[in-house]
């Protein structure tokens, strides 16, 4: 069974084939393709030589979502909604997310005013329809979007999560009047209340529709003509994997699907390498994405934001920072040093790859400092060009007065501050000591400051995996086929029957199977896991908590509630009433899993010696200066080897950079496991 996991970040598109039966992994990098990303899938498969009719399982993580609502390069959309309320996606809420800024300017709608159309239609909270849905005005908005070439429409009424019939009834009659339009409704969508949320959501969902349709159409037609034709498997924010054909009605679920893919991996390395506390740490060409996971479990949330406009979805909690291997050093009035949020990005890329660049970054200074391989080609292809990196960086230090390494180790000691404080967000800011977690390395960039970022962090431990530039697309094939249901509950713990709220979770337990037994899951490997958002009365933000039906008794969901909320807030009032929000159902369809270390790894490289060294070369330490330092391949380095740093250690995709206190050894999961020591004064 040939199994392809394909991950496209904004540098490198990232392929990893896994053969179950012949225990194989090979891996492969090639230039991504900002314009149309289906041609670097392709080009990634190309790199490896195999017979695209041969594929059984095609298993894809894209930022195509992500990059639409970024780029704001989506659909032209329209909104039906609830006469009376046309402006409410502009207004939105009074809560600033920047306080003290006074020059802060809310983000531009989605849908221009023009295309906002009132229906008239009401209904209470209550669940009462003192208005009923005029169907005229439907049609009557269905032509007007017609003739303004609008490509798809989001219906979002009023408190429709109580009942979506006017909402699906309204997108009956868009879909007569005119069948080429993009329908989505936000009953369909996200049915929790908020009507902010859930109308920004359901806008973000019809944005991006036709550009993922178009997308997948012509990663499918690619793939066919290659002689591949089983089903796409897409990446869900949440965690989980999906089926193009349900990519195509929510595209809103894979707004993190490249970066959970890479949590979703570390979290397979960790558990057979035995570290339930651990960072995910995924440094790649244009951005750095952290994660936290606390005794093997992953942390989720219900609603966060991209691009400042907020999203209701289940995504897990994944903290994203502008700094990455192509990310530019400039400076600020001629002499402050700033390094990202701006990237190189894959074109032109980085100075060093002689297409074109002709501002320093982060891997010019890398490979100024002698941290990075100048004798083979990145990614298998792009042969760098140390004579541009030091052009670059040489040009910026002379600038300041400073030396060139000197000002090539200070843009990589600013971009891990950058790091350094996401990783500070997401544990120390919410009570868990980083002394007490492993920091799983990996991306492209990842392994090569992962050691001085821990150093930074007082990080014990760095676990770098094998094919660590790869990690997101062997994530891939070690997730899931995931269903996800929720509904709005909204009532006092103390007032709800236990009987009703049983049923409400079967109900939407009878969905989510049904969804995955559609795409092909067998009955007998679904497994169901359900949660309740739940708060303090009197508060705006809720917790996720577990909910276990066979013991299902509203003492127990408190109790539950209780323990997250003091896990999270190191604290607790059970005197204080709570609050039942809403209830969601997970329907989980289990997969083998692989064993990276079970799998035949890549052939060593004829050129290192018998104890792994490829090369000494010159690498630049700021506590020690210019050293020499044994370059060490990756795939000689049997299980149980110990080594001390300073050492560079080389494989295919990555480069793990070892500091001169620091050591090495190597687990029986094959991983790089890093001690780090102290920096001697």
């Amino acid at each position: 069974m040939i199994e392809i996991g394909i991950d496209v970040g904004g540098t490198f598109t990232d392929v990893v084939l896994l053969d179950r039966e012949a225990g194989r992994v090979e891996v492969a990098k090639t230039a991504s393709t900002p314009k149309d990303q289906s041609i670097g899938i392709v080009n990634g498969l190309s790199r490896l030589a195999i017979d695209a009719g041969k594929i059984d399982r095609f298993a894809h993580g894209s930022t195509v979502a992500t990059n639409t609502v970024l780029e704001r390069k989506g659909a032209s959309v329209a909104l039906l909604t609830t006469a009376g309320f046309r402006d409410l996606l502009e207004i939105g809420r009074t809560n600033r997310t920047k306080v003290y800024d006074i020059k802060l300017a809310k983000p531009a709608p989605l849908v221009a005013r023009p295309l906002r159309f009132e229906i008239r239609q009401r209904r209470f909270v209550n669940g009462e329809a003192p208005v009923a849905l005029h169907e005229d005005d439907v049609r009557a908005a269905a032509l007007a979007c017609v003739a303004a070439g609008v490509e798809a429409v989001a219906i979002c009424f009023l408190h429709s999560y109580l009942d979506g019939a006017d909402e699906q009834r309204a997108a009956e009659i868009v879909r007569e009047v005119a069948p080429s339009l993009h329908v989505t409704t936000s009953a369909d969508v996200v049915r929790e209340y908020k009507e902010y949320e859930r109308f920004s959501t359901t806008a973000l969902n019809a944005y991006v529709m036709p550009v993922m349709d178009r997308y997948l159409s012509r990663l499918e037609a690619r793939l066919a003509e290659a002689g591949c034709h089983e089903p796409i498997e897409m990446m869900k924010s949440s965690g989980g994997l999906m089926r193009a054909s349900t990519a195509r009605r929510y595209p809103v679920e894979t707004l993190l699907s490249g970066p959970v893919a890479g949590v979703m991996g570390a979290i397979h390395i960790a558990e057979r390498a035995g570290f339930p506390n651990l960072i995910t740490y995924d440094m790649g060409g244009t951005s750095t994405d952290v994660a936290l996971i606390a005794d093997g479990k992953v942390t989720r949330t219900a609603e966060t934001r991209i691009s400042n406009l907020p999203v209701k979805t289940q995504m897990i909690d994944i903290k994203t920072v502008g700094a990455g291997g192509g990310s530019i050093a400039s400076l600020l009035a001629g002499r402050t040093l700033k390094v990202g949020p701006h990237s190189a990005g894959a074109d032109p890329g980085p100075a060093c790859y002689g297409k074109g660049g002709q501002e320093p970054t982060v891997t010019d200074a890398n490979l100024m400092l002698g941290r990075l391989s100048s004798s083979y080609a990145l990614g298998g292809e792009i042969k760098i060009r140390p004579d541009r990196a030091r052009a670059v960086v040489g040009e910026i230090a002379e600038r300041l007065g400073l030396a060139p390494e000197v000002m090539a180790d200070g843009i990589l000691k600013l971009v891990n501050v950058t790091m350094a404080s996401a990783i500070r967000e997401i544990s120390i800011q919410r009570g868990h000591d980083p002394r007490d977690f492993a920091l799983i390395a990996f991306g492209g960039a990842g392994p090569m400051h992962a050691c001085d970022l821990a150093r930074d962090l007082s990080i014990p431990r760095v676990v770098v995996p094998p094919a660590p530039g790869n990690l997101c697309a062997f994530g891939l094939l070690v997730t899931d086929v995931v269903a996800e249901r929720s509904e709005t509950l909204l009532a006092q713990a103390s007032t709800v029957d236990p009987a009703d709220l049983a049923a409400r979770f079967e109900r939407l337990a009878d969905t989510v199977i049904a969804e995955l037994v559609d795409d092909g899951v067998p009955r007998d490997t679904i497994q169901i896991a359900c949660t309740a958002d739940m708060r303090y009365v009197g508060q705006k933000s809720e917790l996720v908590v577990p909910v276990d039906l066979a013991q299902l008794t509203i003492d127990n969901v408190n109790e539950a509630f209780f323990r997250v909320y003091a896990e999270r807030y190191g604290h607790e009032r059970r005197v204080a009433p709570t609050e039942i929000v809403n209830v969601r159902v997970m329907a989980t369809g289990a997969i083998e899993k692989a064993d990276l270390a079970r799998l035949s790894p890549p052939s060593a490289n004829p050129q290192s010696d018998a104890d792994g060294v490829l090369e000494r070369r010159k690498v630049f330490f700021l506590q020690t200066g210019w050293v020499d330092c044994p370059v060490y391949d990756r795939y000689r380095l049997a299980a149980g080897r110990h080594v001390d740093g300073p050492a560079i250690v080389e494989e295919l995709g990555a480069t793990t950079v070892v500091g001169p206190t620091d050591t090495f050894t190597i687990d029986a999961q094959h991983n790089l496991v890093v001690t780090i020591g102290k920096e001697r004064n």
